[in-house]
């Protein structure tokens, strides 16, 4: 058979409801997300950086589902994260200040990276608890305590 003679199908990319890349895309979630069940390696896959229509939105929305768990974070622009019925992996959706999409995530990860807490935040947090705790001791507290 020549090269000319095989049969090829071309799907327009503005065909109605055709998705084109999403279901690849659901081939490499699922590939990842056994490297994170094998390993505990997370990762990421910027959509924003993929050729994707609105029904490959569409698909991924429909084929991923939604799970339980919904946050939003307040930081340099609202960030909107939920888990998606899929666990492991999580739709993360970054706003700028304007309330325009700046980054559209997959994150496939037990907890997403906009969710954990920096160990300088940790420290910083450590360090209002014990001012906290101090200021709440009060002399007959600590001798309470120290009775036994």
């Amino acid at each position: 058979m020549k090269l000319n003679e095989i049969p090829v199908a071309v799907v327009p990319a503005d065909a109605a409801g055709v998705p084109l890349n999403a279901p690849a895309l659901l081939h490499e979630i699922a590939d990842l997300l056994a490297r994170l069940v094998d390993t505990g390696e997370a990762t990421s896959i910027d959509l924003r950086s993929l050729p994707l229509t609105p029904a490959d939105y569409a698909f991924l929305e429909e084929a991923l589902g939604r799970g339980e768990v919904e946050v939003e974070v307040q930081a340099a622009g609202p960030t909107h994260v939920h888990e998606t019925g899929v666990n492991g992996v999580w739709w993360v959706k970054h706003f700028n200040a304007l309330e325009e999409v700046a980054g559209e995530l997959l994150e496939i990860t037990y907890v997403p990276e906009i969710l954990k807490t920096h160990p300088s935040d940790a420290a910083l947090g450590l360090e209002r608890l014990r001012a906290r705790l101090q200021s709440t001791m009060t002399p007959a507290a600590e001798g309470d305590s120290d009775a036994g």
